[in-house]
């Protein structure tokens, strides 16, 4: 997880700068190998994490107060600082006062790579299990979660710069990876061949990861256009069935769903993506209509009783239209005037 503070990537457009170091503890294995599950204090284990990945807090399991076990490795792999994180913390955050202190100049792509995680980052929760991709942003608040369970992740460090031109603005606030997606599969793939390798052989890799993770961003970039064009279309057909069929008082969100050829849930989510819901649009929708009989009602066009206006125009209860009418115009019905 995190960002390391000096990026070392030529493979990857990056400019040359010296790695962060990192002391392994005593007995550890050699860089390259798998961070271990070993005793560390929770200071020792958070200032580890602080020179690798940024700013973060540690709370450890309930059942140690003052001890993790894990281990934090950092590497260059394809010329991108790459830290292999293990823990078995209760949860690790980052918050909006460490993001003020501490500059938030990467995103990381992790790779789940044994054990469960949770990670909350800006409105989503996701949880990654072995094998899962997930590209966080240290410039957004962040939780990740281990409860008390053995996590091990690999965390490629890429320069938010980088990232934003190679992959678009949709890499930015935190996005899960479809791990079915064939983009996602090889991007796992090569991320393992990266580790296996020792320099020269894996120095192309790391633009291929890039790369890679451009072709995935960029096609979910028109995927999600194409998917607004048509729920913003879906949403303008729904809007004109409502002014045509607005004054049948029978129109509501599931006759209105049957005439789009849609279930109830999938009209409404197309409205919620809008900002807006059926029964609201409906309701507004008839209101205008009321108020438009009213101003004509008032120039002597329409002598048609409040009443007659408002069960013309849908409404079957009168206490509700009367209510719902000061609520959006400010007065009553009968003070209207043109």
């Amino acid at each position: 997880m995190g960002r390391s503070q000096s990026p070392s990537s030529q493979a990857a457009g990056m400019p040359r700068s010296r790695p962060v170091e990192v002391s392994p503890p005593p007995g550890s294995r050699p860089l390259r190998a798998s961070a271990r599950f070993a005793p560390i204090p929770v200071d020792a284990y958070a200032a580890r994490l602080q020179a690798v990945c940024g700013a973060f807090s540690v709370e450890p399991a309930a059942r140690r107060e003052a001890t993790v076990e894990g281990d934090i490795t950092l590497l260059s792999a394809g010329g991108i600082d790459t830290a292999i994180v293990s823990l078995d913390a209760q949860s690790v955050a980052r918050t909006a006062r460490m993001i003020r202190q501490d500059p938030a100049e990467h995103l990381f792509l992790l790779l789940q790579d044994s054990g469960t995680s949770g990670i909350r980052q800006g409105d989503q929760e996701v949880r990654l299990r072995a094998g899962d991709l997930y590209l966080a942003d240290s410039a957004c608040p962040s939780e990740f979660i281990y409860n008390g369970r053995r996590s091990r992740q690999i965390s490629l460090h890429l320069p938010r710069d980088l990232a934003r031109r190679r992959l678009g603005e949709t890499c930015l606030g935190g996005v899960g990876l479809d791990r079915t997606d064939p983009l996602c599969v090889a991007v796992r793939a090569v991320v393992t061949k990266l580790l296996s390798l020792e320099m020269p052989a894996q120095s192309s890799l790391g633009e291929t990861v890039l790369d890679l993770l451009a072709a995935y961003f960029h096609h979910w970039e028109r995927q999600s256009a194409a998917q607004d064009r048509q729920r913003e279309s879906l949403y303008a057909e729904a809007c004109r069935l409502i002014s045509r069929h607005a004054c049948e008082p029978g129109l509501d969100i599931d006759s209105l769903a049957s005439r789009l050829g849609l279930s109830r849930r999938s009209l409404q989510r197309h409205f919620e993506a809008m900002g807006e819901t059926v029964s609201a649009v409906i309701l507004r929708t008839r209101l205008d209509l009321a108020h438009k009989r009213l101003l004509a009602r008032q120039d002597g066009e329409d002598m048609s009783s409040i009443a007659a206006i408002a069960y013309d125009t849908g409404f079957n209860d009168l206490s509700h239209f009367y209510r719902t009418f000061r609520t959006r115009f400010g007065t009553a019905p009968g003070a209207v005037r043109g």
